[in-house]
């Protein structure tokens, strides 16, 4: 069992992270070096009485920025400030390839029969992101950690998983960013 950190749980009427798993993943942690990456993309299943969902999703925003500031060091030391800079604007270029597509276009759509995000909201996002990359806007990790989009079926809807690991990419250059 895991001493540190301890969460708090919720009620028995309401739904929280499962303890075990938490727990477990912490301990792994703890035990093993683990990437910023895989914080980042963590899951555990929703179930009564278990630990406060914003409690630990605070602690693992924490750890992965600990993580991707760690892994941006070590990545500049085995580059070199020209090597590390030149690596991190191909993977801008990269996604910035798929932010120049048209609004209604920059990703697969949902099924017909299946919900996704908003396309409207994921596409306000994704031009936030594009003034982020070409430097007229101010973003944050944590507005994009925070970002929720309405939910939508069939064509007005982009497929969650591949927003979220567009996303996922995004929040890891911004990490190295610093």
């Amino acid at each position: 069992m895991l001493v540190s950190p301890t969460f708090p749980r919720v009620s028995r009427f309401a739904r929280g992270y499962q303890t075990g798993q938490v727990d477990a993943f912490f301990t792994r942690v703890l035990g093993a070096r683990v990437s910023a990456n895989e914080v980042r993309t963590i899951g555990f299943d929703l179930v009564y009485r278990g630990y406060a969902v914003e409690v630990v999703d605070e602690a693992l925003d924490r750890l992965e920025d600990d993580l991707a500031q760690a892994e941006r060091d070590q990545l500049r030391s085995q580059l070199g400030e020209r090597g590390f800079v030149a690596q991190l604007t191909g993977q801008a270029q990269m996604l910035r390839g798929r932010l120049a597509r048209e609004h209604g276009d920059r990703f697969a759509h949902a099924s017909a029969w299946s919900s996704g995000y908003d396309m409207s909201d994921v596409d306000e996002l994704c031009d936030q992101i594009a003034d982020y990359f070409d430097g007229e806007q101010s973003l944050s990790v944590a507005e994009l950690r925070d970002a929720v989009f309405r939910t939508r079926r069939g064509a007005r809807a982009y497929s969650e998983p591949a927003v979220d690991t567009f996303l996922d990419r995004v929040v890891a250059v911004m990490s190295r960013v610093g």
